[in-house]
């Protein structure tokens, strides 16, 4: 027990090697903190004990550094717990949970000013942003995040701070995202003085992830022998317990363009055994099963085709849940459509003896008869619906022009009765103003609600909804009131949130103008999307689907169809 905290993080550090050694070393660091009493090094050491579980005990450490966190009212101590847990809610795939984590964390470090967290949750939202494909994103991201822990990384790390490592972290995957953003010019500068800095400090344990840069970054430049090269040299000079199916990968995927098929396939082979142990794989390494299942079509072992065909579905389903923007940026050679089809096709032709020509004729019949019947259904719907839509937009119009006739009598009213304006305007505002109206919302005064529902209607009545930078904050700060206020007398009143309202504006707008002039039926989606002030086509047509209950397009073609038969 002689031993000081930051002397028993060394000693954690030397034994990673050794779970046996490391854990002693670990609960020693817990049996000391408890001892003292020391609630701030406690935390650290479960921090250390998350990260060196396997789930549920990750979980476990990572719950009880929280628990410490807040029972000690300390936001620095906070920080760094959430952000603990959101790199273990990462390591097991939860990446909502995760993201919720990071940025309460990142939120408390810049309260406080804590530069060291907040930076270091800025590298974990990197992460996720590579995860969900926003490269870009995440380059910017890391290049401050290189900045900020190489401007710390010269002196020694104090206790529970790692700029060091953090540094390396952050510059490998910022080498990384460079490479698949194809901005390679200026990555060997960074690798070389990466190597220079690793021999100063004697961190080797991180040479070999450098060199495994160098390899990917021959790949992609398609220099397979280099690639090949450099890739055995960081496989070969690791000094851990980790698989490192990143250096696999590439491997596979150099010996598998470089024409040595064999020696591919060894290598893509184990990024599924990795798999089965886990049940986990990056979205990124994707590419080995497609390789997989062409290469095993290609030698005719059908039953290992369509294994990989069904870990390849299975993958894409997770991948759907889990990289929900990522899943539609992978650039896949086996699309979902496609699994599908020859899946069956694999299953046909292993089962061929069992189907009949009368089977498939009558499932054809079938398919055709129900394609048939639905497809009739939905044209039903689509018509029922587009009238539906016609007859509304006309009821408003016959509204519109009933409240223009009512405001033309008043002001009629207002001329003849000129001599007893100033008592007529008091009875006439007394006998108009509806308190129960107005007093629907507990703690709003009704005036103020009133005047807040005129201005609301100069406002569609002078088509600002059609601004595309429009927003709740905007608006309510031109009405001098507060976002709260505005949104509470919104759903009250309109019965919608503020997006809804303002998005059913436009489209109220832009269908009076594809009802009644042909030319805006010729136009394209994207021109009407800008027209009505949508900021995009996709959140114009999702729109119109969520109101109308159809896509755009097919409105248009009814209108026309519609107008052709009525000319």
């Amino acid at each position: 027990m002689n031993y000081s905290y930051e002397e028993i993080e060394k000693k954690i550090d030397d034994s990673h090697n050794s779970e046996k050694e490391m854990w002693k070393w670990i609960n020693l660091y817990i049996k000391k903190s408890k001892q003292n009493k020391n609630q701030e090094t406690l935390l650290y050491a479960y921090r250390i004990a998350s990260k060196s579980s396997n789930y549920p005990n990750s979980f476990k450490y990572a719950d009880s550094t929280l628990m410490i966190g807040k029972k000690s009212n300390d936001k620095k101590l906070i920080s760094y717990a959430y952000l603990n847990r959101g790199t273990i809610y990462m390591e097991a795939e939860k990446f909502s949970d995760a993201l919720d984590d990071i940025l309460l964390s990142s939120k408390f470090s810049e309260e406080i000013g804590d530069d060291y967290t907040y930076y270091k949750a800025k590298y974990y939202i990197a992460q996720n942003k590579i995860y969900l494909g926003l490269y870009e994103d995440a380059n910017k991201e890391l290049e401050k995040c290189v900045e900020y822990f190489k401007s710390k990384s010269n002196s020694n790390d104090p206790l529970g701070k790692s700029y060091s490592m953090y540094y390396l972290y952050s510059l490998m995957i910022y080498i990384d995202t460079n490479i698949k953003l194809g901005k390679q010019s200026e990555n060997q500068k960074l690798i070389n003085e990466a190597f220079k800095y690793i021999e100063s400090k004697n961190l080797l344990v991180y040479k070999p992830y450098f060199t495994l840069l160098e390899g990917t970054g021959a790949f992609y430049k398609k220099n397979y022998k280099a690639a090949i090269d450099k890739l055995t040299e960081s496989l070969t000079s690791y000094n851990d317990q980790w698989p490192h199916i990143t250096d696999i990968y590439y491997l596979g995927l150099s010996f598998w363009h470089s024409g040595r098929k064999k020696v591919a396939i060894k290598y893509l082979e184990e990024i599924d055994n990795e798999y089965n142990k886990t049940k986990k794989l990056n979205p990124n390494f994707r590419t080995a099963y497609e390789i997989l299942i062409k290469y095993n079509d290609s030698i005719g072992n059908t039953e290992k085709q369509l294994e990989y065909i069904n870990k390849l579905m299975a993958l894409d389903k997770s991948y759907e849940k889990n990289y929900k923007y990522l899943y539609n940026r992978i650039n896949k050679e086996y699309d979902n459509q496609k699994l599908i089809d020859e899946k069956n096709k694999i299953e046909k032709s292993l089962n061929t003896q069992k189907i009949t020509n009368l089977i498939l004729l009558f499932v054809s019949i079938l398919v055709v008869s129900i394609f048939f019947i639905r497809y009739r259904k939905l044209q039903n719907t689509y018509k029922k619906r587009f009238e539906e839509i016609i007859a509304q937009s006309d009821a408003k119009k016959l509204e519109l022009k009933t409240n223009t006739i009512k405001t033309a009598v008043v002001e009629n009213l207002e001329k003849e009765n000129i001599q007893n304006e100033h008592k007529f305007e008091i009875e006439l505002k007394e006998a108009s103003f509806d308190y129960n109206y107005f007093n629907k919302i507990q703690g709003l005064n009704p005036n103020f609600v009133e005047r807040i529902l005129n201005q609301l209607e100069d406002f569609e009545n002078e088509n600002k909804f059609l601004d595309t930078q429009i927003s709740q904050r905007l608006l309510s700060e031109s009405f001098n009131t507060n976002a709260t206020y505005l949104s509470k007398i919104i759903n009250v009143y309109k019965g919608k949130t503020f997006n809804i309202y303002i998005n059913d504006l436009r489209l109220d707008y832009i269908l009076e103008f594809l009802k009644n002039d042909y030319k805006y039926l010729n136009m394209d989606i994207k021109e009407l999307s800008r027209l009505s002030g949508f900021s995009n086509t996709e959140n114009f047509s999702d729109n119109f689907q969520r109101k109308f209950k159809m896509k755009p397009s097919i409105f248009i073609k009814m209108m026309k169809e519609n107008l052709d038969s009525n000319p």
